[in-house]
């Protein structure tokens, strides 16, 4: 198949399950985050870090996001004198695929229309991917 004529079927993520240390630990960056905002999240989770008894904050980010994720670390490492240590992980992903409206021709006009099927008749198909980010 043709990525020309397919599209991602988009639904909501599923929820994840953290416990009240961990969300209290876990700053998702992501490409639209600004940086100055993830800048000032992070120095507040740092603060609270013997509040919460814990000892570090992670810092995730994926795709686009990883150079913001990178830059916020190397902050805090090289200004504030914080260690940082980098893991990258990888997930597996299974993305659902739509086949896009065919076109078709008028017999009498040779006008191109669309036939028109609801999202509920169309074919979909499972594509196995990876993503890579950091921790």
């Amino acid at each position: 198949m043709k990525s020309n004529n397919t599209k991602l079927v988009t639904r909501r993520p599923t929820l994840k399950t953290l416990s009240h240390k961990q969300i209290k630990t876990t700053i998702y960056i992501k490409s639209s985050t600004p940086y100055i905002s993830a800048l000032k999240r992070t120095k507040k989770f740092l603060a609270n870090l013997r509040k919460n008894n814990s000892k570090y904050v992670s810092l995730m980010g994926m795709g686009k996001a990883v150079e913001k994720t990178l830059a916020i670390g190397c902050y805090f490492q090289n200004e504030k004198g914080n260690g940082i240590d980098i893991i990258t992980k990888t997930v597996e992903v299974i993305d659902e695929l739509m086949e896009t409206e065919s076109m078709g021709m008028h017999e009498d006009a040779g006008v191109q229309d669309v036939e028109e099927q609801s999202d509920d008749d169309r074919e979909t198909f499972l594509k196995k991917g990876r993503l890579v980010g950091l921790k």
